[in-house]
C-alpha cells in the first residue's frame, strides 16, 4: 500500500501528468473556439429551454477544457518555475482549475441575460397615442397606421373600433391592443 502511494506521488511530481492536461485542455479549448468560430457548434435544432441548459451548465466542454488548461500550466508553471512542492502545485493547480469553471460558468450565465426579442417597443406602448392612418382601414378590414414611438415611426397592422371605415391621412388614437401584432383605433373627429 505504501509502494503505491509512493508510485501516486511520483506519477504527480513528473511533468508528464500536467504536460497531458495543459496540452489536451489547450486542444480541446481551440477546437471548440474554432467550431464557435466558423459555425460548428450547432444550437439551431435545440429549443429554447434545452438552448439555455447547454449554456449555463457548469460542467460544459468549455468548462472542461478550462479546467483542464488551468490544472496543466499552472502546475508546469508551478513546478519547473517557482520549485513548489508537489503537494503545493496540486493545490495551487486545483484552485485553478476550479476558478476556471466558475469564471466560465459566470461568464456563460451573464451572456444569457443579453438575450433581447430585437424589438424597441412593445403594442402596449402604442396605447392612448395619436397616429395617422398610412392604409385606408375598411369597415370589417385590417389597415395600417404609422405611430412614432421611442423616436422611430413604426407602421402598424389596426382595425376600427366603431366598424366604420377610416381613410388615409386620418388622425386616429389608439385604443387597445386585439392581437399580438393588430391594434384597434377611432378616428379623432376634428
Amino acid at each position: 500500500m505504501l509502494e503505491n502511494l509512493h508510485t501516486f506521488r511520483d506519477l504527480l511530481n513528473q511533468d508528464s501528468l500536467y504536460w497531458f492536461c495543459a496540452l489536451s485542455g489547450s486542444g480541446i479549448f481551440i477546437i471548440l473556439f474554432l467550431m464557435s468560430l466558423f459555425g460548428g457548434a450547432d444550437y439551431d435544432h435545440l429549443e429554447a429551454g434545452e438552448l439555455d441548459a447547454v449554456r449555463v451548465n457548469w460542467l460544459s466542454k468549455q468548462a472542461i477544457s478550462g479546467f483542464l488548461m488551468m490544472f496543466g500550466w499552472t502546475s508546469l508553471t508551478c513546478q519547473n518555475q517557482f520549485h513548489l512542492p508537489g503537494s503545493v502545485t496540486l493545490a495551487v493547480a486545483i484552485a485553478a482549475g476550479t476558478v476556471a469553471v466558475l469564471v466560465n460558468g459566470f461568464l456563460f450565465k451573464m451572456t444569457r441575460k443579453l438575450h433581447s426579442s430585437g424589438t424597441v417597443f412593445s403594442l402596449e406602448d402604442a396605447i392612448g397615442k395619436e397616429a395617422v392612418v398610412y392604409q385606408q382601414i375598411p369597415k370589417d378590414g385590417i389597415g395600417k397606421i404609422s405611430i412614432s414611438l421611442h423616436h422611430f415611426t413604426h407602421e402598424i397592422d389596426a382595425i376600427s373600433l366603431n366598424d366604420e371605415d377610416i381613410p388615409s391621412f386620418s388622425a386616429v388614437r389608439v385604443i387597445k391592443k386585439a392581437s399580438d401584432n393588430i391594434l384597434v383605433v377611432t378616428c379623432i373627429k376634428q
